[in-house]
């Protein structure tokens, strides 16, 4: 489903990856794995556009994208969930669901009932402020 390949990214003059290759199959579970520093979340931000590679190609299911943008990163199905609490803390659940919805038509514009199935807590919190989550429901 995703196939990276030789994925180098620099911050500024600072090359911080460099050259790398991994496949994540449909239908499995691929984790990125390492110490503190070792570009994890670089290679996630560069995979969903959020900062664009140097060099390198991605593929999602077999077609080679490129994902400068993370709109572009969304339209070929790719999303990036930040840890931590980055959730828009004056808007409710709901609103913070729905801020996904820009790459999508208007006909499709409704949260899926299967993520709340996923996240059931959230069915019952659709009207409280992200802010006032804790940090593990944010």
């Amino acid at each position: 489903m995703l196939e990276v390949e030789n994925l180098d990214l620099h911050y500024g003059q600072s090359r911080i990856l460099y050259e790398v290759s991994f496949q994540a199959p449909k239908g499995q579970i691929t984790t990125l794995i390492g110490n503190n520093g070792v570009g994890k979340t670089s290679t996630l931000k560069a995979i969903a556009g959020r900062h664009p590679a140097s060099a390198g190609t991605i593929t999602v299911d077999g077609t080679l994208v490129r994902l400068t943008t993370a709109f572009q990163a969304a339209n070929a199905g790719i999303a990036y969930v930040p840890q931590g609490r980055e959730v828009f803390p004056m808007m409710t659940v709901e609103e913070n669901l729905e801020t996904g919805f820009a790459c999508l038509p208007k006909t499709d514009h409704h949260i899926p009932d299967h993520i709340y199935d996923l996240f059931p807590v959230l069915r019952d919190m659709k009207a409280r402020r992200g802010g006032d989550l804790s940090g593990g429901q944010q």
